[in-house]
């Protein structure tokens, strides 16, 4: 209150204490003027005294609440001064381990840091690009969005599957260095409804010129030269943006995310994303780890302990490239997975020899038995999937439902 007011309320109990003295002889004729006076003084003081208590009070009140405020604040800042404090840390370990290891570590662990700089800094600006799309949009716009310029679908770069190894490896260097790693997502819905379910994700590799470079020509190039858990690395926290930016727009949506043996027997990488997801592990339910099946099959003991590291902390798991037919159903329902692709030529050509102790008809419901659920990839014709629904599949993956698409999380 301001020294007005305050002037005001005591003029006021004035009034009261000198009506109070001239009124008390008149009501009670035993009383004499100075014990009038005294009755009047007794009332002024009493009203300052309640009145200043209750200023007191509100201002004391008023206090606590800014200083619970500050030291939320307080709280808040010292939580993200420790948690960049981590990451700094963590990155200046990894620049010393590193020592000279080489070019190609060292643009590995630069990309990694744009990424990882780019799930604090971009989120803000994000918020005004989206708003159309937050607005009654589908996830199938957020994702496609092309910068956040459009809410149409980005045109799909020239794709170029062949070219001049040396070139190949040029090209993938450089796309490392220069963060032209791109993330494409291919709808997998549910059966028969055909509802968009989870997205999986696809990394290709764009030139400088705008061509993609498809994974046919530079996978083999990239395991040879040990770039695959870069690239890999890329992608999870390309994924992690993903789901961020799709929570953000308080949509629900899983991402499947392929995850190579170099990787998984990588014990420093898988160190790093286990430190990294320990401190978010809100991440976990929607990030299913896609893992060949030949990798699996093959898998040294250190993959394995891998493998239970990331399941400890909440990961699932999807049987992928699919070969044969003869699998451990309870060996892949204890080691975590949850899902099985399956060629729908396994199911729908006859003249496919697929290699199986048992009946493929009979495979779905052996998957059903160990809580396993069946996707079919590769679902291209409307008649393809009619006769697939006679399987009961719980999933599907294809052109039918929708080809990859270029999406723009950074």
């Amino acid at each position: 209150m301001s020294i007005l007011v305050h002037a005001i309320i005591a003029a006021f109990y004035g009034v009261l204490a000198l009506a109070a003295a001239l009124l008390l002889p008149e009501k009670v004729p035993q009383a004499t003027p100075q014990y009038a006076a005294a009755a009047g003084a007794a009332v002024f003081v009493v009203g300052l005294v309640l009145h200043f208590s209750l200023t007191l009070r509100r201002r004391s009140r008023h206090a606590a609440f800014q200083l619970e405020d500050l030291r939320t604040q307080t709280r808040r800042l010292a939580e993200d001064i420790l948690q960049t404090q981590t990451q700094s840390l963590h990155w200046r370990q990894a620049a010393e381990q590193m020592g000279q290891a080489g070019e190609q570590r060292v643009s590995q662990v630069i990309s990694e840091v744009k990424v990882l700089q780019g799930l604090i800094e971009s989120f803000a600006e994000q918020q005004a690009r989206y708003v159309a799309v937050a607005n009654g949009g589908s996830v199938a716009q957020l994702v496609a969005l092309d910068g956040g310029k459009s809410a149409e679908r980005p045109p799909m770069p020239p794709l170029q599957e062949s070219t001049r190894e040396d070139e190949t490896l040029s090209i993938l260097r450089d796309a490392l260095r220069a963060d032209r790693v791109d993330v494409y997502l291919q709808p997998i819905v549910s059966l028969p409804q055909r509802k968009t379910r989870f997205y999986e994700c696809y990394t290709r590799i764009r030139a400088e010129d705008g061509t993609v470079i498809g994974p046919g020509s530079y996978i083999g190039i990239a395991e040879r030269e040990g770039m695959v858990s870069a690239i890999d690395n890329l992608l999870l926290f390309r994924c992690v943006q993903l789901i961020r930016r799709t929570r953000n727009r308080d949509y629900d949506v899983s991402f499947f995310c392929n995850i190579s043996g170099e990787s998984l027997s990588d014990t420093q990488f898988i160190s790093d994303f286990v430190d990294f997801v320990a401190d978010n592990p809100e991440l976990a339910p929607n990030i299913f780890f896609e893992i060949g099946q030949s990798d699996l099959d093959n898998a040294p003991p250190e993959s394995i302990d891998n493998l239970s590291r990331l399941s400890d902390l909440g990961f699932r798991f999807s049987l992928d490239q699919v070969t044969h037919l003869n699998l451990n159903f309870a060996g892949l329902a204890a080691r975590s997975f949850r899902y099985v692709k399956i060629d729908a030529r396994f199911l729908l050509d006859s003249s496919v020899e697929v290699q199986s102790d048992i009946a493929v008809s009979d495979i779905k419901q052996q998957l059903d038995r160990y809580g396993l659920n069946m996707i079919v990839e590769k679902i291209e014709r409307e008649s393809d999937l009619v006769e697939l629904l006679d399987y009961e599949v719980d999933f599907g993956q294809g052109y039918l439902f929708g080809e990859p698409r270029l999406s723009r999380v950074d």
